[in-house]
């Protein structure tokens, strides 16, 4: 397979705390991605890492490759070696983009006290929520590893946000921190009547109400706030909500295809 540029593609990389998420576009005029745009993608354990040669190894080379990154300095090295499968990339200081917060990009302003402590994360989400609902108050929901939600002014000002343990980790807090309580997966059930239920419900419960709780107080202030839902744990939390909402499977990757549009 010829391993030259291609200058229709671009490679989008989403590496969190437990998985890294990527995917490959077609690249046409700006906007939103699109399954038109889309030509593969996947997640892998972040242990998994090194086995993203052998899917990247069956693409010729992006035009761009754009990640962002919350895991640290322990997956660069692995991650760098898999984007290695293409000559343009074996250089350390090659062509591949990382992420980092700034002050203002793609139409969002940084409204954190210190904007490069904001995570990468939730700096693409923030701008993947503006491509997708630009003029409007969004609240930007994550459901990862931890749960993020995000308050993005009209005007396109990230405004502040809140973090809270996301689903898993409520769960295994539960299991690990008590004696009798059960590592076991339950069910979603309106009147739980055992042990492994009753966990599942009330995390679910938990996560769905600080969402609802925050989106009513920033309501007040933006009569017209949209809510977007994104995450590995979006699908489960979000039918919990009695709020609307619009789901997107990965608001970070839709934020990391805007900045390579930019560069």
């Amino acid at each position: 397979m010829d391993k030259s540029p291609d200058a229709a593609e671009h490679l989008l990389i989403d590496v969190g705390n437990t998985f890294v998420k990527w995917s490959r576009h077609r690249i046409g005029a700006a906007g939103a991605l699109s399954s038109d745009t889309l030509i593969a993608g996947d997640r892998v354990l972040l242990d998994e890492i090194t086995a993203l040669a052998d899917s990247f190894r069956t693409h010729p080379s992006p035009r761009r490759v754009v990640i962002s990154n919350v895991a640290g300095t322990r997956v660069r090295t692995p991650l760098l070696r898999a984007l290695e499968v293409w000559p343009a990339y074996r250089d350390a200081g090659g062509p591949a983009h990382w992420l980092a917060s700034s002050e203002a990009l793609c139409g969002v302003v940084n409204g954190y006290r210190n904007p490069a402590q904001l995570g990468t994360d939730r700096w693409a989400a923030l701008i993947g929520a503006r491509t997708l609902m630009p003029e409007l108050p969004v609240l930007v929901v994550v459901c990862g590893t931890a749960t993020t939600v995000d308050l993005l002014s009209p005007e396109g000002r990230f405004l502040g946000g809140n973090i809270l343990p996301g689903m898993g980790l409520m769960l295994r807090s539960l299991h690990t921190n008590t004696a009798a309580l059960p590592d076991a997966d339950g069910d979603y059930l309106n009147h739980p009547t055992q042990t492994v239920d009753a966990i599942t419900s009330g995390c679910q419960h938990a996560q769905a109400g600080a969402i609802e709780r925050l989106f009513r107080r920033h309501r007040a202030e933006f009569g017209d706030l949209a809510c977007v839902i994104s995450g590995g744990a979006g699908r489960t939390v979000a039918p919990r909500l009695s709020i609307p909402y619009h789901f997107h499977d990965n608001i970070v990757l839709e934020g990391l295809h805007c900045v390579a549009l930019t560069l």
